[in-house]
């Protein structure tokens, strides 16, 4: 006995498509998407190809569209967004910023070591503060 599916979406990217598929399955849909790999290799075959499509078997197609337009915002606003304390180590030790990236000074000694043509390895971190520029050396805990 064959089952005929239906496509009752199609996406343009992936990880919106792999979220309406997951939130099918944990209502026990079964259901697949269609070109998932071949868009997932190379994103603009989406146009071409009508996006991905969310395939269901034809007697889930009804219960499957009800899920993926129900609204629950209401539902999610109720729940505060908890962010952990800024930890001392975690803002700029100059100006007290948080706004801090991790620079590794392999980038340089790799491009230093193609000029002088003498192999330079350093794998040196720093933390530099966007804000004020001032660089700081990890601390180790």
């Amino acid at each position: 006995m064959t089952q005929k599916f239906k496509t009752i979406a199609r996406f343009r990217d992936l990880p919106i498509a792999e979220l309406a598929k997951s939130k099918l399955e944990s209502d026990d849909i079964p259901c697949f998407l269609v070109d998932k790999n071949l868009i997932g290799i190379n994103w603009l075959y989406s146009f071409a190809l009508g996006g991905i499509r969310l395939q269901v078997r034809n007697e889930d197609a009804e219960k499957a569209l009800k899920i993926l337009q129900d609204d629950q915002a209401e539902e999610l606003s109720k729940f505060e967004a908890e962010f952990p304390a800024v930890e001392q180590s975690d803002v700029c030790e100059k100006c007290g910023s948080s706004d801090i990236i991790m620079t590794k000074g392999s980038r340089k000694a790799g491009a230093l070591s193609l000029l002088l043509g003498f192999p330079f390895v350093f794998f040196r971190k720093r933390y530099k503060c966007r804000k004020c520029g001032h660089t700081m050396k990890p601390k180790h805990t």
